[in-house]
């Protein structure tokens, strides 16, 4: 029982980042209302630039918490350029066409940036070294790494950050109309081709905050993004489509179960366990977990 304790702990820890992932995933599924296959790689530019910044800062990838921490916000500022530009020049010239279109195009951006990341950073894989003087706690006998501890509390942070803007500012309130009715946003005054672009760029920069976070405990390298991408496909779905608190449950959970099924299993499994729970949700529950129902 203890040992399966410690997987729960370990999962919800590494959940909160699959969440933070997932909750930009959402956004542009439910306001700009596209699959955006090229997700995944706003997560692994994010870890890049975040590693870069310290090289280029320090001269080395190795850091103390305070200054890998201050790496985040310029992934975040960098991506959400990156996003906004991206969804403005490329995604936004198939909105409202064959939805097999606009995969088409993600999945396109997908593997152009993952060429142009190769290139850039080589294949090598890159990680960020986060000094400790103590790497682990122990709480109640249980073990609790500092450093995904840290990570668990920033994704926690992103994600409410995230929910926060959308509920109290005026920009978050044109991201939740355009959401619901973008020719009802439109006859109000919203300008739905900036919002949807906003949209774009801010689900980018939560996901490169993420992807910061992740260079700091696990290597990254520029192919890294697919799986991400599905797992972020799998939470939406299992939490509802464009709820933040769906994508943020359905994280933790995804992160639980993996755990525990490379754990008391095999990590080869854990894909497969994940999809299967998937199936079975859409057969119980269609909507996901907190989902409002499919627009018509």
């Amino acid at each position: 029982m203890s040992s399966v304790l410690q997987f729960v702990i370990n999962g919800l820890l590494v959940g909160a980042l699959f969440a933070a992932t997932a909750v930009g995933f959402a956004l542009i599924w439910g306001v700009v209302d596209i699959i955006n296959l090229a997700h995944g790689e706003m997560l692994m530019l994010g870890g890049y630039v975040s590693y870069y910044t310290l090289v280029v800062v320090t001269g080395e990838a190795v850091a103390s918490p305070a200054l890998a921490l201050a790496t985040v916000p310029v992934a975040i500022v960098v991506v959400f350029v990156v996003g906004y530009l991206l969804q403005r020049l490329l995604v936004a010239q198939v909105l409202g066409t064959d939805a097999f279109l606009s995969l088409l195009v993600t999945f396109g951006l997908s593997i152009g940036l993952q060429q142009v990341a190769l290139k850039l950073f080589s294949a090598d894989t890159r990680r960020i070294a986060v000094e400790f003087a103590d790497p682990s706690l122990t709480v109640g006998g249980f073990v609790v790494p500092k450093l995904k501890l840290v990570a668990f509390a920033g994704a926690i942070a992103l994600t409410a950050a995230l929910f926060l803007f959308l509920q109290r500012t005026r920009t978050g309130r044109s991201i939740r109309a355009v959401a619901q009715n973008p020719e009802a946003a439109a006859l109000v005054g919203i300008d739905v081709a900036h919002t949807r672009a906003v949209t774009f760029g801010l689900a980018s920069a939560i996901a490169a905050g993420a992807g910061a976070f992740i260079a700091m405990i696990l290597a990254i390298q520029p192919q890294m993004g697919l799986i991400y991408t599905l797992k972020s496909f799998i939470i939406v779905v299992f939490g509802g489509i464009g709820s933040v608190p769906g994508a943020l449950v359905g994280g933790l959970l995804l992160g639980t179960v993996e755990e525990l099924v490379a754990g008391v299993v095999s990590s080869r499994w854990t894909l497969a366990v994940s999809f299967g729970l998937l199936i079975v949700l859409l057969i119980v529950k269609p909507d996901g977990l907190f989902g409002t129902g499919v627009r018509e």
